[in-house]
This record gives C-alpha cells, structure tokens and sequence, in this order.
C-alpha cells in the first residue's frame, strides 16, 4: 500500500487512550495493543471487549493480536487490506467477499454489519411502538377528560336581564332613605330592643 494510502491514527491512538471507552491504561484497566502496521486505533482496554474479539480460535498461539477493526470478523485472515469494509456502528472488519451477499465495492454512504442492522431495526421498532402506545394513552387521557366535563355539566349562563334586575334591588336596598325614628314620647331606638319611654311634659300654669 502507497504512504499516500496508509490511514491516520485516530484522536483515541494519538492520545494513548482506549479506543472504546476513551480512557487510558491503568493498573486494573490493562491494554491490548493492536499489531497491525495500518490500524488506526491500537489501543484497547481488555474488559472494553468480548471474549470472541480477544481470543478467537483463529488468532489462538499467535505472536500478534489484530483488533476488531483489522481482522476480519468472518475469516480471520491477515490479507487482502484493501478489500476489507469497516462497519460505521461497530467499526469491525469484514472482507468484501466474506459477506453475505459479497459486495464488489465499498459503498460510498454508510455501511452496517449485520448485527448492528438488526440492532437498529429492533430500536425501530421500538420507537414505533412506544409511539403507538403514547398515541392510544393520549386519546384515552381525552376522552376521560371529555367524559368527566360534560358529566359535571357547565352552569347555565344568568340572562342580562335578571342580572340587571339584581344590580337594581341592591342599589335600592343600600340607598333607600332611612326609617324615621320613633316618636319622641315613645319608642324604640333604631337597631335596638330597648324601648323609650320619656316623662310626659307637665302644662304651663296659666297667667292670671
């Protein structure tokens, strides 16, 4: 392959860090460190893969271990780099004539392996659901609250003219003139139970 050709390291491998989780090696988080001379990510923490990336029977005794992007996941064979597609949602390898059906070039828009074509239909049909079901509980919730409106029932609005006759009584009944008070000989006092009684005026002696 030309110098030209030959991929650049990614931002995970400049930086030393674990090209799944993005941190770097430490004592309890060990590294696997690709040996293919063109892998762009190199670095691997051994927990961050599964048991089949780590030790397939294919690489089982072998001085270099290849990772999941360099070897490819149907033959396991180191040849043939320049026929080999990488999948954008898990970034494993695969011979172009490994899969099934084989393709003849690499496609120019994104490419998914099987699993993670399956993956995304499941989370399809996930969304779809949820959707449906957020749909039929919505109608629901409508038509409870639709139910428990017109069984209540709404007030009948007051016509204008009763409302205007009721403006007027309590005008009335707040400037009404007042109750005379009681006779000054006798009576009650007004708001009070208690009643007047005055000493009735004695006659002017008549002038001889």
């Amino acid at each position: 392959m030309a110098s030209s050709q030959v991929p650049k390291l990614s931002e995970t491998a400049l930086g030393g860090l674990c090209k799944v989780c993005k941190e770097p090696e430490q004592k309890e988080k060990m590294f696997l460190i690709c040996g293919h001379s063109l892998c762009m990510y190199k670095y691997y923490h051994i927990r961050c893969l599964s048991p089949e990336q780590i030790a397939s029977k294919q690489q089982i005794g072998k001085q270099c271990w290849y990772c999941p992007s360099c070897l490819c996941r149907r033959c396991f064979c180191d040849m043939d780099d320049n026929k080999i597609i990488m999948c954008d949602g898990c970034d494993e390898a695969y011979h172009l004539y490994c899969l099934s059906p084989p393709l003849t070039s690499v496609p120019k828009r994104h490419w998914y392996c099987q699993f993670c074509t399956a993956a995304k239909a499941r989370e399809k049909e996930l969304k779809k659901y949820e959707k449906k079901m957020l749909q039929l509980h919505r109608k629901r919730d409508r038509a409870m609250v639709k139910s428990a409106s017109s069984s209540r029932g709404a007030c009948p609005p007051l016509p204008v003219r009763s409302v205007r006759r009721e403006r007027r009584s309590s005008a009335e009944r707040w400037h009404a003139p007042s109750k005379p008070l009681a006779s000054p000989r006798e009576g009650r006092l007004p708001g009070s139970s208690l009643q007047l009684r005055l000493p009735a005026s004695q006659p002017r002696p008549r002038e001889e």
